[in-house]
Formats: C-alpha cells, sequence, structure tokens
C-alpha cells in the first residue's frame, strides 16, 4: 500500500497562536508544499472571512494554472453555510467535520448522535449533487465509541463518501487505541471508502500514533509542516512520512530532497521556530558534539546516524564545545587549512576547552584566533572595516552606508533593509556578492543589563557545503552584528573552502 498524505498546514496549522497569514502568504505556501507531492490539501476554511475566501479563491486559481497537482479541500462544518462558500471559492472538496463523540454532541452541539448523522447526510447530498469530494472527519474521533463510529463508517459507504478521517482531535490516543479503532473499520472500509486519520500532539504522540494508523489500514495520513497546529500542534508531515518510509519501508510519494528546505521557507514565513532538536529538519538533527560521537562518525556514520542527512539535503556538522573530542578539533583545523603538530594541537585543544568551560559557545573563529595565537601566525584579513553609518526611524526606511577595504581596495554599497542590522548586512553583501555563501542563522544575547547593554552576535554562514560560525562583541548592536558577519567572511577567504 502507499501511503497517501494530506496536508493542513494551511487550515490547522494557521491556527497556530500567532500565525497570521496574508492571502499570498497562504499562495506561496501552498505552492512549496505541492511540490514536495502531497496528495491532499487543506487550504483553509472558506466560511471563517473574506480573506480567508480570497486566499482559498487564488489558491484555485493557481491550481486551474496548471501550477498545483494536490487536490484542495476547504474545512466545513455540518452545514450547507460552510459547504457553499467553500463551492464559490472553486474548491474540490470540503473536510466536512462532524463531531462524534458523546462530549462533543452533548457539551458543545447540545444535540444528539441521530441528528448529527440526519445532519452530515443532507449536507453529504449537497456536496455530491455539486460535484464536491468529501472527506468526512469524525472530531473527536479517537474518544467516540467503535459502534459510532462504525454507524458513521457505513453511513459514509452509503453516501458515496470518498474518505473517512478519524481525528485525535485533543491527542489522547495511544498506539493501542488506535490500533483498536482502525482494526474495527479497516474490514468495513476495505475497497469501498479511504481512511484517514488526523492526530495532534499534546502527548508527544502524534507521529507514532499516525504510523500506527497507517500500519491498521488507514490509507492517508493527515500532516503539517514542522508539526504547526492548535495548542501542541499536528503530526509532522518530515517526521510521518521519514518514519513509513525509512523504518517500516513504505512507499511514499514525498521529496525528501524538498523536505528542508520546505521546513525552513515555512519557519520563515509563519514566524514560528523550528526547535534545535526536532527530529528530521532541526538545526541539531544531524550535529554532533561529543567527542566519542565524531570519532565514531568518522568511521562510519551509521555508528551514530540513523539516516543520512543528503537524503534531506541536510548537512552533517561537528559542534566544538567542553565535551569535544580531539577528533572534532582536528577535523575542523583539517577544514580550515591549520596545520598543528602533536604539541601545538594539543595546547590549542586545551585552551579551546578552557574558554568553553567558562560557559562561552565555541565558534569557528574563536578557533582561528587562538590557533594565530599558539602558532604564532599572523592574523590575514582580506576584508577590513573602514566605515559604516547606519539609522532608522519611525517613518524613514532603514538605510546604511558600509565602506570596506577587500584586498587592499576600498568599496562602499549603500543599501536599505528591514532595520539598521539588516541594511547594513545587506551593504555587505553587496560589495563581498563575488564570495560564495548562504547566510544560515543570526542570533543575539544580552551580556549585560541595562540600556547600555552590551550584546554578543553569532552568525552562522554555509559555504561549499561547510558551515562556518563566528561571533561579535560590543555595546552596539549594528557594530557587533557587522564585526560577527566579517570575522565570517574572513574565515571563508582564509580557509579556502
Amino acid at each position: 500500500m502507499k501511503p497517501k498524505f494530506l496536508d493542513t498546514t494551511l487550515r490547522d496549522g494557521e491556527q497556530t497562536p500567532g500565525i497570521v497569514l496574508k492571502p499570498e502568504d497562504k499562495v506561496e505556501i501552498a505552492k512549496a508544499i505541492d511540490e514536495v507531492g502531497v496528495d491532499f490539501m487543506e487550504i483553509g476554511s472558506a466560511i471563517a472571512s473574506e480573506g480567508e475566501r480570497e486566499a482559498i479563491k487564488k489558491i484555485c486559481d493557481e491550481k486551474k494554472k496548471g501550477n498545483l497537482n494536490a487536490r484542495l479541500l476547504s474545512f466545513a462544518r455540518i452545514k450547507k453555510e460552510d459547504i457553499t462558500y467553500a463551492l464559490n471559492c472553486g474548491v474540490d472538496g470540503v473536510f466536512l467535520v462532524a463531531p462524534t463523540s458523546d462530549i462533543h454532541i452533548k457539551d458543545k452541539l447540545n444535540t444528539t448522535r441521530e441528528k448529527v448523522t440526519d445532519s452530515i447526510t443532507e449536507c453529504v447530498e449537497f456536496c455530491k449533487n455539486n460535484g464536491l469530494i468529501v472527506d468526512l472527519c469524525c472530531e473527536d474521533g479517537t474518544r467516540t465509541g467503535i459502534d459510532f463510529l462504525k454507524e458513521i463508517l457505513n453511513l459514509a459507504v452509503e453516501l458515496k463518501v470518498e474518505r473517512l478521517t478519524v481525528a485525535d482531535t485533543i491527542g489522547i490516543a495511544t498506539q493501542e487505541k488506535i490500533s483498536e479503532i482502525f482494526g474495527a473499520l479497516n474490514p468495513i472500509a476495505k475497497s469501498k471508502i479511504l481512511l484517514g486519520v488526523h492526530c495532534h500532539d499534546d502527548f508527544g504522540l502524534a507521529t507514532a500514533n499516525t504510523v500506527t494508523a497507517i500500519k491498521n489500514g488507514a490509507d492517508v495520513a493527515d500532516v503539517t509542516v514542522n508539526g504547526l497546529g492548535e495548542r501542541a500542534g499536528n503530526a509532522p508531515l518530515e517526521e510521518v512520512a521519514a518514519a513509513l518510509k525509512f523504518l517500516y519501508n513504505y512507499d511514499v510519494n514525498i521529496d525528501f530532497k524538498k523536505i528542508l528546505g520546505l521546513s525552513k521557507h515555512i519557519e520563515k514565513i509563519t514566524g514560528i521556530g523550528i526547535a534545535r532538536n526536532k527530529a528530521i529538519v532541526g538545526e541539531n538533527a544531524f550535529t554532533h558534539g561529543a567527542g566519542i560521537h565524531v570519532d565514531g562518525i568518522l568511521k562510519n556514520p551509521a555508528t551514530y546516524e540513523a539516516i543520512n542527512p543528503e537524503i534531506f539535503n541536510a548537512e552533517r556538522k561537528f559542534v566544538l564545545g567542553k565535551l569535544m573530542g580531539k577528533k572534532t578539533l582536528e577535523n575542523v583545523l583539517n577544514e580550515m587549512n591549520i596545520k598543528a603538530n602533536g604539541e601545538q594541537f594539543t595546547e590549542i585543544f586545551k585552551k579551546l576547552q578552557f574558554i568553553a568551560d567558562k560557559g562561552t559557545r565555541l565558534t569557528n573563529f574563536d578557533v582561528r584566533q587562538v590557533a594565530n595565537t599558539m602558532l604564532n601566525l599572523s592574523e590575514k584579513r582580506e576584508i577590513i572595516l573602514k566605515g559604516i553609518t547606519a539609522f532608522s526611524g519611525y517613518v524613514t526606511q532603514p538605510m546604511a552606508s558600509v565602506t570596506l577595504l577587500v584586498n587592499g581596495e576600498e568599496k562602499r554599497a549603500i543599501s536599505i533593509g528591514n532595520g539598521p542590522v539588516d541594511a547594513a548586512i545587506n551593504a555587505i553583501q553587496n560589495i563581498c556578492k563575488d564570495i560564495p555563501f548562504e547566510f544560515l542563522d543570526y542570533h543575539v544575547d544580552a551580556i549585560s543589563g541595562g540600556s547600555s547593554a552590551g550584546v554578543q552576535v553569532e552568525i552562522k554562514l554555509r559555504s561549499k557545503g561547510k558551515t562556518i560560525s563566528a561571533r561579535g562583541v560590543g555595546t552596539d548592536i549594528v557594530l557587533a552584528s557587522v564585526e560577527a558577519f566579517l570575522n565570517g567572511l574572513n574565515l571563508i577567504l582564509e580557509s579556502k573552502i
């Protein structure tokens, strides 16, 4: 069996507290998600607002132009009004949500099971008469009695519904419960209707429960990119797809090479950061720090990696710190083209450990400075800051003018940005556009209190497949940021990456 995927980033994912998406954002996200190969997308709730309908219509227009392949659905309650709004937006179908647990039927709707099934029948017939496909979702399905779920499933088959989805709405299901539910439904559904599963992550079980459902007969996994969603979120696309493919050998139609890029893209648009230790797409997913791990990885990556990062277009990284081993430092020095004999290497190692023991996060720039000192090397900086002016204001576009000496030649650029730091970085990038690099990360820490606090800026750059880190410190955040950025660019040039 080849599992299918319904991505609900644009509906359930947008319900993540703090996310506000404009119509153009939703169109951009829809295109990016479609490219990884999902089969269905729930792209919003047409009943919600005029802006939401505008976004749904724009996404549907993109499909009419041939720019999208997935089937497009709108969320709808078991109300004709919701379905009519969805129909007028041009979607392929609806994700028709019917509360089925006693607590939802009695306490939320103040109705009866009979009235719920009557509403389902009326709404499905309305959908079918208007050419819409139907994904009938049993809201709070994991707290619904098995017999009533069977009744709903038989009704769905009778009404020729395309898919019945069981939702673990409050993330309370266990794998045993999921197995029980789909073990009971699968014999009825076989060849008559597809089964879907929709899991929330309140107990951290969304991925495991989704995979368990697929193993027990579910055909479609509902997911979101980065696990976005209400409260603790939904089952993450990247985790579910990877688990099914690489742990259970299912054939899945997901382009894993695009997963990491999609994840970062969604992070940027939504403003919801990815946890560093997030499986598959987190910053630390393929990062190794402990010396014994690095030693094993260098001998055979399978010693401490479950899967090759190249599958996801990700990069294996070794980080410096007090727990690093000599193999870690040796690898970093080799990448930076720094040659040291045995005694010199030991002294560099001890000095870096001393710095790390004081609570400082080590960067490649720290390694370069310590190595230069221990090896009596003169510091060669191909890029030197000569001058900078940056300003911003309440109604003024932030702007920066930067003058650099690049291999002895004075160069100047003026740029705008989202703030003075961004403007200054943009100016430097304009001057140094011939240096091949990608800006990966920018992080600021206050290192003292008050309005005159000093700041520590750390940046990460990638050049030719290698990641380097550098730091800048000062009381002026613009100057500290520029220092960190120039330190990083000089490392790229000095190391001939």
